[in-house]
């Protein structure tokens, strides 16, 4: 069970953006959202929550640390509202918040890049988990910046992708990796911390052989490479596919 204090610790210089079009779901939860947050910025529909994001980063030269959003609503609903923002801005960390969790829709929210998803009525304890989760993924992603500014993506264990030179490495020395294993690396990084699918893994690899693509023989391929780079450093995502961890 996540502590208030805890969860606190790591949210309390965070700015959000948070729309919801009823009105007293939002007057609730943004009472709550303001003990956690900085700030809490409140649209009541995805046209004008798209507005201020956009307003946002034109006074402050910064986004949102945290998008918060509904799926069913007027002008522009979520799914569409979340598509817009990521063309702007594609490491933006959003939190849908709806009583829509039907399967297809969490599909589609995972092929878009959403990683966390609050039901209503909110639950208090999951709440907190999944902004402690949101908060933590933020601070990876400033010190990723701060690699990227020197050409290297930081992994687990000390291992890092040079961007520039397009070469795994461990302690200054290049990790060999075979063809596919090289393809596979690079789909994970140009990914980040989303979930990279099966069909796009297969699509990648196997082009020319989509007859041998599967589960089945992309599987040894990702044993061979989580020894080559350490074995918690790829998470395998039931049934989607895989993620790499920074």
């Amino acid at each position: 069970m996540a502590d208030f204090n805890d969860v606190y610790n790591l949210t309390k210089n965070l700015k959000v953006l948070y729309i919801e079009d009823d009105f007293n779901f939002k007057k609730e939860t943004s009472e709550i959202f303001n003990d956690i947050f900085s700030s809490v910025t409140t649209a009541n529909n995805g046209e004008e929550g798209l507005s201020k994001y956009k307003n946002y980063f034109t006074e402050n030269k910064k986004y949102f640390d945290i998008v918060l959003t509904d799926l069913n609503m007027p002008k522009k609903d979520g799914l569409n509202l979340i598509k817009e923002i990521y063309e702007i801005n594609q490491y933006q960390v959003i939190i849908v918040i709806s009583a829509y969790n039907t399967q297809e829709n969490l599909l589609e929210l995972v092929n878009i890049g959403i990683e966390q998803f609050l039901t209503k009525p909110l639950k208090y304890d999951n709440m907190l988990e999944t902004f402690i989760q949101s908060a933590n993924k933020i601070i990876k992603n400033n010190h990723n910046d701060k690699e990227k500014k020197s050409s290297n993506i930081l992994l687990n264990n000390d291992y890092y992708f040079d961007t520039k030179t397009e070469l795994l490495m461990h302690n200054n020395a290049i990790v060999k990796l075979t063809k596919k294993e090289y393809e596979l690396m690079k789909l994970f990084i140009k990914n980040g911390s989303k979930i990279t699918l099966f069909d796009e893994i297969y699509s990648k690899l196997w082009t020319h052989e989509p007859h041998i693509a599967s589960q089945e023989s992309l599987k040894p391929l990702i044993s061979r490479l989580r020894k080559k780079i350490s074995g918690n450093t790829i998470e395998n995502i039931y049934g989607l596919g895989y993620k790499i961890i920074f």
